[in-house]
């Protein structure tokens, strides 16, 4: 006889995917409340108010791409293992 493997609720599993969603959107919304308090935000045309939160978030996100990226272990080895390898070419003899 076969085992059956018995998977978790659909609640369960949707809110295990749903972790880093709810973590980008809260902030979102945190991002667009530090834009909104700026007082200089008020003094914006309305176009660049909406384009502004939204700008500020996309590099938000960025950079924390790039800051999870350099968290990379073997991609920090490689960058390192460059610098030394150029390091080396570089040096007169």
């Amino acid at each position: 006889m076969s085992e059956q493997k018995i998977k978790a609720p659909l609640k369960d599993r949707v809110g295990e995917k749903m972790g880093m969603a709810k973590w980008i959107h809260e902030l979102y919304y945190q991002n667009a409340i530090l834009f909104m308090s700026d007082p200089r935000y008020s003094k914006l045309p309305p176009y660049l108010q909406t384009s502004g939160v939204s700008s500020a978030f996309i590099a938000l996100v960025s950079a924390l791409k790039e800051i999870r990226e350099a968290r990379d272990a073997k991609g920090v080895a490689k960058k390192l293992e460059d610098i030394s390898n150029s390091e080396e070419h570089t040096k007169v003899a």
